[in-house]
């Protein structure tokens, strides 16, 4: 009899969690719409990942991550001013929203725009839960072993996908 498969590296995880921050519920994924990732390729935050090691299907815990194993700790020098004349001027800028940006290696990022005036757009670079302590109540909903591609891959690719790369945000896999 074989063993039973656990959450251990390259092998393909579906998660229901509910994440809490400050209080107040931030994000989820249910048991019928599960987050399927692989384990031990980065493909979630190093807390978590760490968390979520040696549990087997069925298996719930909560699990309180802090800063410096979830997002990081808050870094007011990522907080910077652009040049407003980067914005041509059908590009929504707004406080509050988000501005799509690319940096010199061609990394495609978000930064949330926190004041605006004639000449400067400034901008937190941070994520949003820089800083925070994230509490997830987290269910292993199924395991699996990873697909030859999806090792090669270092990723389970959503539904649809066709391969090759499409200039996601933070994506380390489809080069």
């Amino acid at each position: 009899m074989s063993e039973e498969l656990s959450v251990k590296t390259n092998v393909v995880v579906s998660l229901a969690y509910q994440l809490t921050v400050d209080g107040a519920s931030a994000d989820h994924a249910p048991t019928e719409a599960p987050l399927v990732y692989l384990q031990g390729r980065g493909n979630l935050i190093a807390g978590l990942e760490r968390e979520l090691e040696g549990m087997k299907v069925g298996e719930t815990k909560s699990v309180l991550i802090s800063p410096e194993d979830g997002y990081g700790e808050y870094d007011p020098e990522s907080v910077i001013q652009l040049e407003r004349s980067l914005f041509s001027d059908s590009y929504p800028v707004s406080v509050g929203g988000t501005v799509h940006l690319q940096d010199e290696a061609n990394h495609h990022f978000e930064a949330k725009v926190v004041a605006i005036d004639d000449a400067t757009v400034t901008v937190d670079l941070n994520h949003p839960m820089a800083g925070k302590e994230l509490l997830f109540d987290v269910e292993i909903v199924d395991l699996r072993e990873a697909t030859a591609d999806e090792l090669e891959m270092g990723f389970v690719p959503p539904s649809g996908f066709s391969g090759g790369c499409s200039g996601c945000a933070g994506c380390s896999g489809c080069g």
